[in-house]
């Protein structure tokens, strides 16, 4: 049987992953490229961890075809697909900003 534990550990990890990946992303904008980096990696491995818990779920239905859903598991998975979503953004951003760091470097370079 499926607990509200199990769900809400999905909740908890993908909304710390999601937070971590803003967060990065505000890092990211402020110039701060290592520490946007390595905020990225913790969010990773918090999504690691709902990924996890999520699996583990998903198993317990395939198991058992009885199981139930409700709105609560629901939720539980919106927020790991929003997770999922900003984290994988958040890599475009903290590249492109990187990026931009090094052409205005290159800009005032060359003045």
């Amino acid at each position: 049987m499926i607990s509200e534990t199990d769900v809400m550990q999905i909740i908890v990890y993908a909304g710390n992953a999601k937070s971590l990946a803003m967060n990065a992303i505000k890092e990211a904008k402020g110039g701060e490229i290592v520490a946007a980096k390595k905020m990225l990696e913790e969010s990773k491995s918090n999504m690691k961890i709902a990924h996890q818990h999520h699996t583990d779920i998903l198993q317990t239905f395939a198991s058992n075809p009885d199981e139930s859903a409700n709105m609560f598991l629901t939720h539980a998975q919106d927020h790991m697909m929003a997770a999922i979503t900003v984290t994988d953004f958040t890599k475009e951003f903290i590249d492109l900003h990187e990026e931009m760091q090094e052409l205005r470097t290159l800009i005032r370079e060359n003045r």
